[in-house]
This record gives structure tokens, C-alpha cells and sequence, in this order.
């Protein structure tokens, strides 16, 4: 699929009202509006959407406003499982459902989502059952290593995160790039959801028909997101986009903690969740949950995509172990090598960094063949940044979003 170009200005209106005012609208304006902002996707801008409303409503705005860029997609992902694993998508997803048991955790600790994916494939007019396999990217991935014995895990997961806090005069600012296959290029948005019954309320970058990739929310919390698949996984665990959800519906940063703490992990996930006063990043996998710090005292923490602190490996070595010896990944890998140049660039506990820095660190290109920035050339495929997040978490919580690699793509403000 070829690549847009993220050159474009995001235009982000809703009937002609910006809709950085966040103005509640009407339920059926709204819903007009929502509309609208779909025709600024298609055209290579990044819309806003906003989901309010029982869960179920939320989801049956989100998949009739993005109903077309939804199917899409899905027929994108459903080509993208032929291809890879040689067999009818539909035999796949049959498959993937059939192994998995996320729904019981889903039903345990985040029922109104399992309503709000509902309604997602009500409002786009797709099976119920795709749609929400279309939630588990995450667990998805560790699935089809399952199907693959024998065949190490993939390592083309190229999110890096970084977290700053307690510098004076600066809030707390968490960060991250958001890498992924090309297919889901053209496909960005960002959902506004204003939380049934409550004040609170929540900016989640995602994509089309997807509930959740990171975000934060109006009582400054913010959390970002990367795949560790070494860690060992479970299919009767919560799955990460569950998860974001999940921690974006608290209101204390202490809560956010415990939530992450209390559940049971589907996938090996690193966390790094920020407030006002504090950050801090969690590795998480079916059995244990681990803070890494960079060293004791640290104002900031950075990670990419291999553990550093959580030995819970158990799955990942016995693959490993039907490797030849001399086929098996060698280091420095990819995440090791842009892990590396996070730390050059953050472990001077004297430097100050602002939004400046971290969109200086995020589209960087230390080493050429593994950045932390990733982009391709117009008409190839493969893992490229489709998003860059920072979110600054002071009295007004403010996002920056680049919708694409941040070293040429420009940054939009959105304030909570």
C-alpha cells in the first residue's frame, strides 16, 4: 500500500467550529460532525472524534463515522494474515478466537468495553467477532509466533518511550513513538471520549475501529506503550488495548498503578504511565510486574522493546532454544541499539528537557539503519512511525501529535 505524505497540515474542524474548543454538541450534530472529520481523513488530514455517550453509543459513533476507512483497514490486516501465514483470514481469526480467553478478563475488570467494541461493529456494519479480534494486535503477534515454531519472535516492534518529571519549571512529559506495518498508514485518529456519568474525560491516539493505542486523560495521566514480546504471555489475561482503557478510566495516579499491578497481563507489554508529580515504567507479563529506573533518583525513564527488569522469559527461551545456535539474533538488536541512543541523549541528569528535546530525541537517526524514527519510501511497505505523542501533564494537560515520522511531520496542539 502505498504511503501518504504526512507533509499536510491537520485541519481539525467540526462544522466549521474548531474542535479544539471541545464544545458539547448535540448527540445527532455530533454524530454529523464525526462525518465530516472522516472526509478530512480520507483526504490526509487526522480527524477527531468525539465518543460520548453509553459505551455502546460511543462504539456505534465511532464505527459509522469511520465505517469505510474500518473496512478498509480490516481488508488491509485480512490481506496482510493471507500473506504471512498462507490461509484464509477467516480460518485464522476462527483460530486466534478459539485459542484466546481474553473475554472473561475483559468482563472481569473493563466490561463497558466489550459494549463499545459491540458497537464499533454495529456502526461499521462488520462481524462482531473480526472486530474484536481487531482489538488484539499485541496479542495477535505472540499468537502467530505460537503458529510459527521454531521461528524466533518478531523484532520489528519499534516503539520507544521516554518519561521526564521534577524538573523545575517543567511538567511532567511523557513520550513516545508509535511504529507499525505501513497498512495502517491513512488510518490515524484521535478519539476525544468523555466518560459516561463522570467529568473525566480522555484523548486516545488509535486507528480506525481500534479502541486504544495510548492516550491521556483531563486529570493528567498519561500513559505510553511497548511491546516486549520476550515476556512471557497468557490467553486469559486482560490485552493491551483493554489496558490503556484501562488506566486512562482512573483519576489518581496511584489507582493507574494498582490497576496496572491487580490485573492479570495477556501480553508482555512495558508501561509508562505519568502525572503531575511522578512517572514511571513497568514491565508486565503474565506473571510478574517490574519497575525499571535507570538509577536510583532518576527525573526520567526511557525503554524500547526488550526487558531490562522482568525476567518472565520462560516461553520466549524455549523458542529460542529450537534455533540453531548460529541462526539465533545476535546483539546489539534494533531495540538495544535505540535504546542506546535514548540513553545518550537522556542520562545526563543536568539537562534539561523540554517539548524541544523530546521531539529532537523522538526524530532521530543516530544509527540510520535502526532510528528512532522510521519512515519509508513512498510506495514501499513495512514499519515506519505512524505516530509521535508527547504529552505534557500539568494543571491543563496538553498532547503534541505528529500523525507520522516527527522528523518531517508537524505537531498539532490539543488541550484537555
Amino acid at each position: 500500500m502505498n504511503r501518504r505524505s504526512f507533509l499536510k497540515k491537520s485541519a481539525l474542524f467540526s462544522a466549521g467550529i474548531a474542535v479544539s474548543s471541545w464544545q458539547v454538541l448535540p448527540d445527532s450534530l455530533e454524530l454529523r460532525c464525526n462525518k465530516i472529520q472522516k472526509k478530512h481523513l480520507d483526504s490526509g488530514e487526522l480527524p477527531v472524534l468525539v465518543l460520548k455517550g453509553s459505551p455502546r453509543k460511543r462504539g456505534q459513533i465511532h464505527g459509522e463515522s469511520l465505517r469505510d476507512n474500518i473496512n478498509e483497514l480490516m481488508s488491509l490486516w485480512k490481506e496482510d494474515i493471507h500473506k504471512v501465514h498462507n490461509i484464509h483470514p477467516g480460518k485464522y481469526i476462527e483460530e486466534f478466537i478459539a485459542y484466546q480467553k481474553f473475554d472473561k478478563a475483559i468482563e472481569r475488570w473493563m466490561p463497558e468495553l466489550a459494549e463499545e467494541v459491540l458497537g464499533i461493529a454495529e456502526g461499521a456494519g462488520v462481524d462482531q467477532k473480526t472486530i474484536y479480534a481487531f482489538q488484539l494486535l499485541d496479542e495477535e503477534w505472540w499468537f502467530a509466533a505460537h503458529r510459527r515454531t521454531a521461528i524466533p519472535l518478531p523484532e520489528e516492534k519499534n516503539c520507544s518511550t521516554l518519561a521526564v518529571f521534577s524538573q523545575k519549571g517543567l511538567p511532567t512529559m511523557v513520550a513516545q513513538t508509535m511504529d507499525i506495518t505501513s497498512c495502517y498508514d491513512k488510518h490515524q485518529v484521535l478519539f476525544h471520549v468523555k466518560h459516561q456519568d463522570s467529568a473525566l474525560e480522555s484523548l486516545i491516539f488509535s486507528f480506525a475501529g481500534i479502541i486504544a493505542m495510548c492516550g491521556m486523560n483531563s486529570r493528567s495521566l498519561g500513559i505510553c506503550c511497548n511491546t516486549l514480546l520476550q515476556l512471557d504471555h497468557c490467553p486469559d489475561g486482560l490485552p493491551v488495548a483493554y489496558i490503556v482503557r484501562g488506566v486512562l478510566a482512573q483519576k489518581t495516579y496511584a489507582d493507574a498503578v494498582e490497576f496496572i499491578k491487580t490485573i492479570t497481563h495477556a501480553s508482555g507489554q512495558n508501561y509508562t504511565i505519568g502525572s503531575q508529580r511522578e512517572a514511571a515504567s513497568f514491565e508486565c507479563s503474565a506473571n510478574k510486574v517490574c519497575r525499571y529506573i535507570p538509577n536510583e533518583g532518576a527525573n526520567r525513564v526511557y525503554h524500547t522493546n526488550h526487558p531490562l527488569v522482568n525476567d518472565d522469559m520462560g516461553i520466549y527461551l524455549k523458542m529460542l532454544e529450537k534455533i540453531p545456535e548460529g541462526k539465533r539474533p545476535k546483539p546489539p538488536n534494533n531495540s538495544e541499539i535505540r535504546f542506546m541512543a535514548l540513553e545518550k541523549r537522556l542520562k545526563d541528569p543536568e539537562k534539561r528537557i523540554d517539548v524541544a528535546a523530546i521531539k529532537a530525541i523522538l526524530s532521530s537517526h543516530d544509527d540510520p539503519k535502526n532510528p528512532v524514527c522510521r519512515h519509508i519510501p513512498p510506495g514501499e511497505e513495512g514499519v515506519f512511525t505512524a505516530a509521535c505523542v508527547i504529552y505534557e501533564l500539568g494543571d491543563s494537560p496538553m498532547l503534541h501529535l505528529a500523525p507520522g515520522p516527527p522528523c518531517f511531520t508537524e505537531f498539532k496542539k490539543y488541550e484537555l
